[in-house]
């Protein structure tokens, strides 16, 4: 008996039968489909009069907020050309090709099990290459039948997943376990360990592979928010160690307990208990203005060799020359500080708290001060404030601007933010949320409309996000959104590069001011292991480095674009204009 398409010139069919009894699947008979048929592959059939092939599936259907289906569905759907070409002569490139394309969920590990006898070197090509074009299934029955042929080369692949030139910097105890690294100088860098209870910081010289210094430290802040707890800070080196609790239900609100600040050479000068202040705002009292749900005021600024630091309400300024505390500033209305200080050419300092700004002479007397009713996201070097809701206060003249997204039908909607304004050669980046930006003039006037928007880090929804996902260098700027694109402008605002990608963005910065770097989930199915995807790019845009590490602990890089990682106990270097532009599997 011919198929649909030999009676009637037909390419698809459906029927549902109810169901009787949800423990059973009806048996649907596919002879009025295809008649009796040949089966090369689950669910595929192929006719034997017009060499047709047909995808016959059973589903379960009805409305979807039932808990159990209320029908039985079969569909039939005659496969096209390209297809069906695959199916008659299924090869590796075909595999490569149709990666996209709709099968049955098991047609490519059956398609592999048919090619292993003969193409043992093309298959162990793709995964030594870490072919990306293939489905997921694909790449885990790869890895298998990698693992089961070639178990030799598969543990070698484990311990060179990474760049060929890498040199092993320092290693360390077994059972030590390298948690972070910073670079502090050109050619020395901090890391700190942990073995069974101990945590160590150590300072490591990159060219001799020497440690110079040790300290001993209290377990890091890891029970909050995600903060960098080892940092580099105008000319010091800083570790927030401990945790204060800030809500019993809610981790984000967590905060650090004492911050430890070193000189280059390993040198103690502070040891500083914290009292910073997290919390959420209450929606409902600033509701179309700010949104911003969780606030904390983890920063603190270093100028001229004083610290500047939130505590409660006040703001505590130490001496790192003299080793102690010099003064606390009392904040104007018990404003808790933001951390952010500015020195102008006239000694004044300026100040900005989690609502407003507030400025002191050389005396301490206070000289200026405002404090707005809602939380900004934002407030640049002219003192305007930027809200949630594509509001912008100025609080010099008065006056306000606001952006809408106009509809076909002539209703404005405000555009909301999706991270924070960027500040740069007298112009601001604003990302909204929907796929557009904005870049605005230094009057805030629209300057370039941008179908592209960045990661979003201040809705309701993304609850103490603190990753930026914009970064501006000298010619560039790099915008990542997550699960879709890293783009590349000029300064501009004219594309340059435009880059797909399938997984979240976990940091992205620039580490000499010209190049920047993203650093990428990698859950490619090739590995088992914990990795993350690096990408350095260039000045025009262009991608100057890609590989994949062992990550994200333990990753850095130094000015000169040597990049440190972590792999067991043992710390390499590699540098990132030394390497091939796709190193991938190294």
């Amino acid at each position: 008996m011919a198929c649909l398409y030999c009676q009637k010139g037909e390419k698809s069919f459906s029927r549902l039968e109810p169901v009787q009894d949800e423990r059973e699947t009806p048996h649907f008979s596919t002879d009025e489909i295809v008649g009796g048929a040949l089966t090369p592959y689950s669910e595929i059939y192929e006719c034997k009069d017009c060499h047709h092939f047909w995808w016959i599936r059973v589903r379960g259907t009805g409305d979807p907020r039932s808990t159990y289906p209320e029908y039985y569905e079969q569909t039939a759907e005659c496969m096209d050309d390209e297809r069906s070409e695959f199916i008659r002569n299924p090869n590796l490139s075909g595999l490569i090709t149709h990666f996209e394309s709709q099968f049955p969920y098991s047609f490519f590990e059956e398609v592999l099990e048919k090619l292993a006898p003969k193409e043992q070197l093309g298959l162990k090509s793709l995964f030594e290459t870490r072919e990306m074009r293939l489905t997921g299934s694909a790449k885990r029955w790869i890895r298998k039948w990698y693992q089961n042929q070639f178990p030799k080369e598969y543990a070698e692949q484990k311990e060179k997943g990474f760049p060929s030139s890498s040199q092993t910097i320092v290693s360390f105890p077994l059972g030590e376990e390298i948690l972070r690294t910073e670079w502090i100088t050109i050619d020395q860098l901090v890391a700190i360990t942990k073995k069974n209870s101990e945590y160590s910081l150590y300072g490591i010289h990159s060219q001799s592979q020497t440690i110079l210094w040790k300290q001993s430290v209290k377990p890091p802040f890891v029970e909050g928010i995600n903060i960098p707890y080892l940092f580099y800070h105008s000319g010091y080196l800083c570790y927030y160690q401990g945790f204060q609790k800030g809500s019993e239900y809610f981790s984000k609100l967590n905060r650090p307990n004492e911050l430890l600040v070193f000189d280059l050479r390993g040198n103690l000068l502070l040891s500083i208990p914290l009292a910073f202040r997290c919390y959420e705002i209450l929606s409902t009292e600033e509701r179309d203005v700010s949104e911003n749900r969780i606030v904390h005021n983890f920063q603190f600024s270093i100028v001229s060799g004083k610290l500047y630091l939130p505590h409660a309400n006040e703001i505590h300024v130490y001496d790192l020359n003299q080793k102690q505390l010099l003064s606390k500033i009392k904040s104007p209305n018990n404003e808790p500080y933001s951390g952010n200080t500015f020195e102008t050419e006239s000694d004044i300092l300026l100040f900005h708290s989690l609502k407003g700004v507030f400025a002191l002479d050389a005396n301490g007397e206070v000289v200026f001060q405002y404090q707005s009713d809602f939380h900004p996201i934002f407030i640049d070097s002219k003192l305007r404030f930027y809200y949630y809701y594509s509001i912008i206060d100025n609080i010099q003249t008065g006056e306000q601007k606001r952006f809408y997204d106009t509809k076909i039908s002539g209703v404005e909607l405000p555009f909301t933010l999706a991270s924070p304004p960027i500040e740069f050669a007298n112009r601001i980046l604003m990302p909204f949320s929907g796929d557009h930006s904005y870049i605005l003039n230094d009057q805030l006037e629209i300057q370039k409309e941008l179908e592209l928007t960045s990661t979003d880090t201040i809705s309701p929804h993304s609850f103490g996000t603190s990753k930026s996902p914009v970064v501006i260098t000298e010619e560039t700027i790099l915008i990542t959104n997550d699960y879709q694109t890293i783009v590349c402008l000029d300064l501009l605002g004219n594309v340059l590069t435009n880059y797909p990608i399938q997984s979240e963005v976990l940091s992205a910065f620039t580490f000499d001011g010209k190049h920047t770097v993203a650093i990428l989930s990698c859950y490619d199915e090739y590995s088992e292991e914990n990795q993350v995807e690096v990408m350095v790019f260039g000045t025009k845009g262009e991608i100057v480095f890609r590989n994949i590490f062992q990550g994200p602990d333990g990753i850095s890089v130094s000015f000169l674009g040597d990049l440190v990682f972590v792999k067991g106990n043992r710390l390499y270097k590699c540098n990132l204009f030394s390497e091939t532009k796709n190193g991938i599997g190294g």
